[in-house]
């Protein structure tokens, strides 16, 4: 089944006058990286999660799965890839969320972010942001290394699809935007690359939330240091006026 694409990402030429999710000024100026604003889901031992508060961020937190330079503002997520699944969350993964959920026919919705790829592990794919749901992720970005192109996994309650969203340049660094609208219009930008999707049917229900993530996907070593790290230099989520 063919997903319901609206415009493939080769229509450069993307006419959304008066409905702009994330108009490419808005991906050319970086935000940085705001700690207060994002709750921090990190590992913790076996079979465990540990949620640390903006606030604890803002006072200078750092673990080994998480660390922010004080003088750039960029924050770096690092995974553990001994973790198991967790109540169907696929670690291992650490994950900036914002704190607040939302419903997509309410409000525009957009995160944009800037990072580089630090450490692949040992199968080059790594989680990098999605738009969360308490049942499982509306659409998720995966970095692919062996073939420089990052992925957009969208889920459909029952069926999923995979869809080339952009590449990545060779210095490992992407930029990426991901927007919604009251309409049901679903865009995805990866490092100037415009996708626009109609939004998925399993997202008309349940609350979401955006999540910057550094995250492992498919089979990995369970150890220790087949794991992934990532660094966000420009972190911005945001519902703007319609």
């Amino acid at each position: 089944m063919s997903l319901p694409r609206l415009l493939c990402a080769t229509c450069l030429t993307l006419t959304l006058a008066g409905t702009a999710l994330a108009p490419a000024s808005a991906m050319d100026t970086q935000a940085l990286p705001e700690a207060g604003s994002f709750t921090l889901q990190e590992p913790q031992a076996r079979l465990k999660l540990r949620l640390v508060p903006g606030s604890t961020l803002a006072a200078g937190y750092r673990s080994p799965f998480y660390e922010r330079n004080p003088a750039t503002g960029a924050m770096t997520l690092r995974t553990d890839a001994l973790q198991p699944s967790i109540r169907g969350q696929t670690a291992p993964a650490t994950v900036l969320r914002e704190g607040t959920a939302w419903y997509f026919q309410q409000t525009p919705a957009a995160m944009t972010a800037t990072l580089h790829i630090d450490t692949w592990p040992s199968n080059q794919r790594v989680i990098i942001g999605r738009i969360q749901s308490a049942h499982a992720p509306v659409v998720q970005l995966v970095a692919d290394g062996k073939r420089s192109q990052v992925i957009a996994v969208i889920h459909n309650g029952t069926e999923t699809h995979r869809v080339v969203a952009g590449t990545i340049y060779p210095d490992r660094s992407i930029s990426y935007g991901l927007s919604s609208r009251p309409d049901g219009t679903l865009l995805v930008v990866v490092n100037g690359t415009r996708n626009v999707f109609a939004m998925p049917a399993a997202a008309t229900a349940p609350a979401m939330w955006f999540e910057a993530v550094a995250g492992q996907t498919g089979w990995h070593m369970p150890c220790h240091s087949d794991s992934a790290r990532v660094t966000f230099t420009s972190l911005e989520m945001n519902h703007p006026a319609t």
